[in-house]
Protein backbone atom coordinates (compact mmCIF):
# COMPACT_ATOMS: atom_id res chain seq x y z
CA UNK A 1 0.00 0.00 0.00
CA UNK A 2 2.78 2.40 0.98
CA UNK A 3 4.72 1.61 -2.19
CA UNK A 4 1.65 2.16 -4.35
CA UNK A 5 0.91 5.47 -2.61
CA UNK A 6 4.46 6.67 -3.11
CA UNK A 7 4.43 5.67 -6.77
CA UNK A 8 1.10 7.41 -7.43
CA UNK A 9 2.29 10.56 -5.68
CA UNK A 10 5.48 10.54 -7.77
CA UNK A 11 3.45 10.15 -10.96
CA UNK A 12 1.34 13.16 -10.01
CA UNK A 13 4.46 15.23 -9.37
CA UNK A 14 5.99 14.12 -12.67
CA UNK A 15 2.82 15.28 -14.44
CA UNK A 16 3.07 18.72 -12.82
CA UNK A 17 6.76 19.11 -13.67
CA UNK A 18 6.14 17.88 -17.22
CA UNK A 19 3.40 20.45 -17.88
CA UNK A 20 5.29 23.39 -16.35
CA UNK A 21 8.59 22.33 -17.96
CA UNK A 22 6.85 22.24 -21.33
CA UNK A 23 5.67 25.81 -20.86
CA UNK A 24 9.11 26.90 -19.66
CA UNK A 25 10.87 25.19 -22.58
CA UNK A 26 8.55 26.89 -25.06
CA UNK A 27 9.39 30.29 -23.54
CA UNK A 28 13.13 29.57 -23.63
CA UNK A 29 12.97 28.44 -27.25
CA UNK A 30 10.95 31.52 -28.19
CA UNK A 31 13.50 33.73 -26.45
CA UNK A 32 16.33 31.99 -28.28
CA UNK A 33 14.67 32.59 -31.63
CA UNK A 34 13.87 36.19 -30.83
CA UNK A 35 17.49 36.87 -29.88
CA UNK A 36 18.84 34.80 -32.80
CA UNK A 37 20.92 32.99 -30.21
CA UNK A 38 21.88 29.97 -32.33
CA UNK A 39 22.53 31.98 -35.48
CA UNK A 40 24.66 34.57 -33.66
CA UNK A 41 26.65 31.89 -31.86
CA UNK A 42 27.27 30.10 -35.16
CA UNK A 43 28.41 33.28 -36.92
CA UNK A 44 30.72 34.39 -34.12
CA UNK A 45 32.23 30.93 -33.74
CA UNK A 46 32.96 30.62 -37.45
CA UNK A 47 34.56 34.07 -37.42
CA UNK A 48 36.77 33.09 -34.50
CA UNK A 49 37.67 29.78 -36.13
CA UNK A 50 38.80 31.42 -39.34
CA UNK A 51 40.65 34.30 -37.72
CA UNK A 52 42.20 32.37 -34.86
CA UNK A 53 40.87 34.97 -32.42
CA UNK A 54 39.77 34.10 -28.91
CA UNK A 55 37.07 36.78 -29.05
CA UNK A 56 34.81 38.14 -31.77
CA UNK A 57 37.18 40.97 -32.62
CA UNK A 58 37.68 42.92 -35.84
CA UNK A 59 39.73 40.14 -37.41
CA UNK A 60 36.97 37.63 -36.65
CA UNK A 61 34.35 39.97 -38.09
CA UNK A 62 36.40 40.42 -41.26
CA UNK A 63 36.85 36.66 -41.63
CA UNK A 64 33.12 36.13 -41.09
CA UNK A 65 32.33 38.71 -43.76
CA UNK A 66 34.47 36.75 -46.24
CA UNK A 67 32.79 33.50 -45.23
CA UNK A 68 29.34 35.04 -45.64
CA UNK A 69 30.31 35.99 -49.18
CA UNK A 70 30.54 32.35 -50.27
CA UNK A 71 27.69 30.87 -52.26
CA UNK A 72 27.35 28.06 -49.71
CA UNK A 73 26.58 30.41 -46.84
CA UNK A 74 24.38 32.64 -48.97
CA UNK A 75 22.26 29.63 -49.96
CA UNK A 76 21.88 28.63 -46.29
CA UNK A 77 20.97 32.20 -45.37
CA UNK A 78 18.39 32.38 -48.15
CA UNK A 79 16.78 29.13 -46.99
CA UNK A 80 16.68 30.39 -43.38
CA UNK A 81 14.87 33.58 -44.42
CA UNK A 82 12.06 31.77 -46.26
CA UNK A 83 8.60 32.52 -44.88
CA UNK A 84 9.76 35.62 -42.98
CA UNK A 85 7.95 38.39 -44.83
CA UNK A 86 6.61 40.27 -41.84
CA UNK A 87 9.53 39.78 -39.51
CA UNK A 88 13.25 40.31 -39.92
CA UNK A 89 14.65 38.35 -42.82
CA UNK A 90 18.34 38.58 -41.95
CA UNK A 91 18.09 35.79 -39.40
CA UNK A 92 20.94 33.68 -40.74
CA UNK A 93 21.11 29.88 -40.52
CA UNK A 94 21.04 28.38 -37.06
CA UNK A 95 22.92 25.29 -38.24
CA UNK A 96 25.47 24.50 -40.93
CA UNK A 97 26.73 21.02 -41.78
CA UNK A 98 30.42 20.15 -41.65
CA UNK A 99 30.31 19.32 -45.35
CA UNK A 100 28.90 22.76 -46.19
CA UNK A 101 31.56 24.40 -44.03
CA UNK A 102 34.35 22.56 -45.88
CA UNK A 103 32.81 23.44 -49.26
CA UNK A 104 32.57 27.09 -48.21
CA UNK A 105 36.23 27.06 -47.16
CA UNK A 106 37.10 25.52 -50.53
CA UNK A 107 35.41 28.47 -52.20
CA UNK A 108 36.78 30.99 -49.71
CA UNK A 109 40.43 30.05 -50.13
CA UNK A 110 40.26 31.07 -53.80
CA UNK A 111 39.63 34.65 -52.64
CA UNK A 112 42.26 34.90 -49.93
CA UNK A 113 44.97 36.18 -52.26
CA UNK A 114 42.64 38.98 -53.37
CA UNK A 115 41.53 39.99 -49.87
CA UNK A 116 44.14 38.78 -47.39
CA UNK A 117 43.08 38.23 -43.80
CA UNK A 118 45.92 37.39 -41.48
CA UNK A 119 44.07 34.91 -39.28
CA UNK A 120 42.45 33.10 -42.18
CA UNK A 121 45.67 32.84 -44.18
CA UNK A 122 47.56 31.53 -41.18
CA UNK A 123 45.16 28.66 -40.67
CA UNK A 124 44.21 27.82 -44.24
CA UNK A 125 47.04 28.89 -46.55
CA UNK A 126 48.42 25.36 -46.80
CA UNK A 127 45.14 23.60 -47.44
CA UNK A 128 45.17 24.00 -51.20
CA UNK A 129 47.14 25.23 -54.20
CA UNK A 130 45.73 28.08 -56.26
CA UNK A 131 43.28 26.89 -58.89
CA UNK A 132 42.82 23.45 -57.35
CA UNK A 133 40.05 22.08 -55.18
CA UNK A 134 40.65 20.94 -51.64
CA UNK A 135 41.99 17.42 -51.38
CA UNK A 136 39.85 14.77 -49.71
CA UNK A 137 42.13 14.65 -46.66
CA UNK A 138 42.00 18.43 -46.32
CA UNK A 139 38.22 18.46 -46.45
CA UNK A 140 38.05 15.68 -43.88
CA UNK A 141 40.36 17.66 -41.59
CA UNK A 142 38.16 20.75 -41.97
CA UNK A 143 35.02 18.74 -41.26
CA UNK A 144 36.53 17.22 -38.12
CA UNK A 145 37.69 20.64 -36.95
CA UNK A 146 34.22 22.05 -37.50
CA UNK A 147 32.40 19.14 -35.81
CA UNK A 148 34.63 19.35 -32.73
CA UNK A 149 34.09 23.10 -32.47
CA UNK A 150 30.32 22.77 -32.93
CA UNK A 151 30.28 20.11 -30.22
CA UNK A 152 31.75 22.60 -27.77
CA UNK A 153 29.37 25.30 -29.03
CA UNK A 154 26.41 22.97 -28.47
CA UNK A 155 27.54 22.40 -24.90
CA UNK A 156 27.78 26.16 -24.34
CA UNK A 157 24.28 26.66 -25.73
CA UNK A 158 22.88 23.95 -23.46
CA UNK A 159 24.44 25.65 -20.44
CA UNK A 160 22.88 28.95 -21.51
CA UNK A 161 19.48 27.33 -22.09
CA UNK A 162 19.64 25.57 -18.72
CA UNK A 163 20.36 28.83 -16.92
CA UNK A 164 17.53 30.62 -18.71
CA UNK A 165 15.26 27.65 -18.04
CA UNK A 166 15.89 28.04 -14.31
CA UNK A 167 14.98 31.74 -14.41
CA UNK A 168 11.85 31.09 -16.47
CA UNK A 169 10.94 28.09 -14.32
CA UNK A 170 11.26 30.12 -11.15
CA UNK A 171 9.06 32.81 -12.69
CA UNK A 172 6.41 30.24 -13.62
CA UNK A 173 6.62 28.62 -10.19
CA UNK A 174 5.97 31.97 -8.49
CA UNK A 175 3.40 33.24 -10.99
CA UNK A 176 1.53 29.93 -10.97
CA UNK A 177 2.19 29.22 -7.29
CA UNK A 178 3.61 25.78 -8.09
CA UNK A 179 5.30 24.54 -4.92
CA UNK A 180 6.83 21.08 -5.16
CA UNK A 181 6.39 20.44 -1.42
CA UNK A 182 2.78 21.64 -1.23
CA UNK A 183 1.85 19.67 -4.34
CA UNK A 184 3.45 16.49 -2.99
CA UNK A 185 1.64 16.91 0.34
CA UNK A 186 -1.73 17.31 -1.38
CA UNK A 187 -1.18 14.31 -3.65
CA UNK A 188 -0.17 12.20 -0.67
CA UNK A 189 -3.08 13.18 1.54
CA UNK A 190 -6.01 13.52 -0.91
CA UNK A 191 -6.94 10.34 -2.84
CA UNK A 192 -9.40 12.12 -5.15
CA UNK A 193 -6.79 14.62 -6.33
CA UNK A 194 -4.22 11.85 -6.69
CA UNK A 195 -6.61 9.78 -8.82
CA UNK A 196 -7.43 12.74 -11.07
CA UNK A 197 -3.72 13.35 -11.60
CA UNK A 198 -3.17 9.66 -12.35
CA UNK A 199 -5.90 9.65 -14.99
CA UNK A 200 -4.43 12.75 -16.64
CA UNK A 201 -0.92 11.26 -16.50
CA UNK A 202 -2.06 8.04 -18.17
CA UNK A 203 -3.76 10.02 -20.94
CA UNK A 204 -0.65 12.16 -21.46
CA UNK A 205 1.62 9.11 -21.65
CA UNK A 206 -0.75 7.32 -24.06
CA UNK A 207 -1.42 10.25 -26.41
CA UNK A 208 2.14 11.55 -26.68
CA UNK A 209 4.36 8.75 -28.02
CA UNK A 210 7.40 11.04 -27.88
CA UNK A 211 8.50 14.08 -25.97
CA UNK A 212 7.82 16.17 -29.09
CA UNK A 213 4.09 15.67 -28.58
CA UNK A 214 4.41 17.56 -25.28
CA UNK A 215 1.21 17.88 -23.30
CA UNK A 216 -2.23 16.65 -24.24
CA UNK A 217 -5.26 18.83 -24.79
CA UNK A 218 -6.56 17.79 -21.37
CA UNK A 219 -3.65 19.25 -19.42
CA UNK A 220 -1.78 22.11 -21.07
CA UNK A 221 -1.52 24.92 -18.52
CA UNK A 222 -1.25 25.60 -14.83
CA UNK A 223 -4.99 26.36 -14.82
CA UNK A 224 -5.63 22.85 -16.17
CA UNK A 225 -3.58 21.42 -13.31
CA UNK A 226 -5.66 23.47 -10.86
CA UNK A 227 -8.76 21.98 -12.46
CA UNK A 228 -7.56 18.54 -11.33
CA UNK A 229 -7.61 19.78 -7.75
CA UNK A 230 -3.86 20.26 -7.47
CA UNK A 231 -2.78 23.12 -5.17
CA UNK A 232 -1.46 25.42 -7.91
CA UNK A 233 -2.54 28.95 -8.72
CA UNK A 234 -3.36 31.71 -6.27
CA UNK A 235 -6.96 30.70 -5.66
CA UNK A 236 -5.87 28.57 -2.71
CA UNK A 237 -5.45 30.12 0.69
CA UNK A 238 -2.07 31.47 1.76
CA UNK A 239 -0.58 31.63 5.23
CA UNK A 240 2.25 34.12 4.98
CA UNK A 241 1.98 34.90 8.68
CA UNK A 242 3.05 31.32 9.42
CA UNK A 243 6.84 31.28 9.23
CA UNK A 244 7.07 27.53 8.66
CA UNK A 245 4.52 27.65 5.83
CA UNK A 246 6.28 30.60 4.21
CA UNK A 247 9.73 28.98 4.32
CA UNK A 248 8.42 25.66 2.96
CA UNK A 249 6.48 27.44 0.21
CA UNK A 250 9.46 29.52 -0.90
CA UNK A 251 11.65 26.43 -0.82
CA UNK A 252 9.00 24.59 -2.83
CA UNK A 253 9.17 27.24 -5.57
CA UNK A 254 12.95 26.95 -5.66
CA UNK A 255 12.84 23.14 -5.86
CA UNK A 256 10.28 23.37 -8.66
CA UNK A 257 12.57 25.69 -10.65
CA UNK A 258 15.57 23.42 -10.09
CA UNK A 259 13.66 20.35 -11.25
CA UNK A 260 12.34 22.16 -14.31
CA UNK A 261 15.95 22.61 -15.45
CA UNK A 262 15.89 18.92 -16.38
CA UNK A 263 13.58 19.83 -19.28
CA UNK A 264 10.26 18.63 -20.67
CA UNK A 265 11.68 15.57 -22.54
CA UNK A 266 13.20 14.29 -19.29
CA UNK A 267 9.93 14.62 -17.39
CA UNK A 268 7.96 13.05 -20.22
CA UNK A 269 10.27 10.04 -20.13
CA UNK A 270 9.94 9.80 -16.33
CA UNK A 271 6.16 10.11 -16.56
CA UNK A 272 5.90 7.40 -19.24
CA UNK A 273 8.10 5.00 -17.30
CA UNK A 274 6.26 5.50 -14.03
CA UNK A 275 2.83 5.09 -15.67
CA UNK A 276 4.06 1.94 -17.40
CA UNK A 277 5.42 0.61 -14.10
CA UNK A 278 2.09 1.24 -12.36
CA UNK A 279 -0.12 -0.26 -15.09
CA UNK A 280 1.99 -3.28 -16.03
CA UNK A 281 4.00 -3.88 -12.89
CA UNK A 282 7.71 -4.50 -12.70
CA UNK A 283 9.29 -6.42 -15.58
CA UNK A 284 9.88 -10.03 -14.47
CA UNK A 285 13.44 -11.34 -14.55
CA UNK A 286 14.58 -13.81 -17.18
CA UNK A 287 14.78 -17.49 -16.26
CA UNK A 288 18.56 -17.29 -15.99
CA UNK A 289 18.27 -14.36 -13.54
CA UNK A 290 15.44 -15.84 -11.45
CA UNK A 291 17.00 -17.98 -8.69
CA UNK A 292 13.76 -19.96 -8.32
CA UNK A 293 13.39 -20.83 -12.00
CA UNK A 294 14.22 -24.32 -13.27
CA UNK A 295 16.88 -22.90 -15.59
CA UNK A 296 18.79 -21.33 -12.69
CA UNK A 297 18.30 -24.39 -10.47
CA UNK A 298 19.57 -26.69 -13.21
CA UNK A 299 22.60 -24.48 -13.80
CA UNK A 300 23.36 -24.48 -10.06
CA UNK A 301 23.01 -28.24 -9.87
CA UNK A 302 25.27 -28.72 -12.87
CA UNK A 303 27.86 -26.45 -11.33
CA UNK A 304 27.75 -28.31 -8.03
CA UNK A 305 28.06 -31.66 -9.80
CA UNK A 306 31.06 -30.44 -11.73
CA UNK A 307 32.78 -29.38 -8.52
CA UNK A 308 32.05 -32.70 -6.76
CA UNK A 309 33.07 -34.87 -9.72
CA UNK A 310 36.38 -36.74 -9.04
CA UNK A 311 39.33 -35.54 -11.05
CA UNK A 312 40.89 -38.10 -13.45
Amino acid sequence: MFGSLALETTIGLALVFFVVATLASAIVEGTSRLLRKRAKDLEETIGQMLSGSTTFDDAAKQALTLFKGTSIYQSAEMAASKGRRWFRKDVGPAYLSARSFADAIDELTDKLTETPVEGVNKRLKNFKTDGESLALDAKAALENWYDETMGRLSGAYKRWATGVLFVVGLGLAVAGNVSAFHTAQTLWQQPAVRQAALDAAEQAAAKSPTGDGLVTKNVETVQDLAGLGLPVGWEHGTHWSDAAWTVSHLAGWLVTALLLMLGAPFWFDVLSRLVSLRTTGAKPPTAAQDPGAATSLRASAAGAAAIEAPKP
